[in-house]
């Protein structure tokens, strides 16, 4: 049977996992705004791509979807839309980030999960042999 979490726990582990997309979220702009001058409308989601993975793996799920959605559309705002207009394609280019973000998302969290799974069979083969892990 389940162990049930405490709600405060709960709470605390969906704030930091707000605070880590949040700063995630401000790294990926503040690079991209850097290269604004070189880029300019290009690759406005490069960086958000990466942070979603960051999020993804760190994280879990729910911290890589905020990226994922809040990236987005900050992205989206700052480097697509111009003085409040859209450019041609920048609609289709935020669903192109979405779409290639979820697998992105989902292959992380799978990696954080198996990586979790093979450091508890590593800790319990070593508590079998009397050794501690570093």
């Amino acid at each position: 049977m389940a162990t049930r979490i405490p709600p405060g726990r709960i709470a605390l582990q969906a704030l930091i996992s707000i605070a880590v997309a949040a700063v995630l979220i401000a790294a990926a702009t503040l690079a991209r705004a850097a290269l604004g001058p070189k880029l300019g409308a290009l690759s406005p989601f490069m960086f958000y791509v990466a942070a979603v993975l960051i999020a993804g793996l760190v994280r879990g799920p729910i911290c890589g979807a905020i990226v994922l959605l809040g990236g987005g559309l900050l992205g989206f705002y700052l480097f697509l839309l111009p003085h409040g207009v859209p450019q041609e394609g920048s609609v289709v280019a935020l669903m192109v980030f979405w779409g290639v973000s979820a697998p992105v998302l989902v292959t992380a969290n799978e990696l954080r999960v198996q990586l979790g799974r093979a450091m508890a069979k590593l800790s319990a083969a070593l508590d079998r042999n009397g050794r501690t892990p570093a």
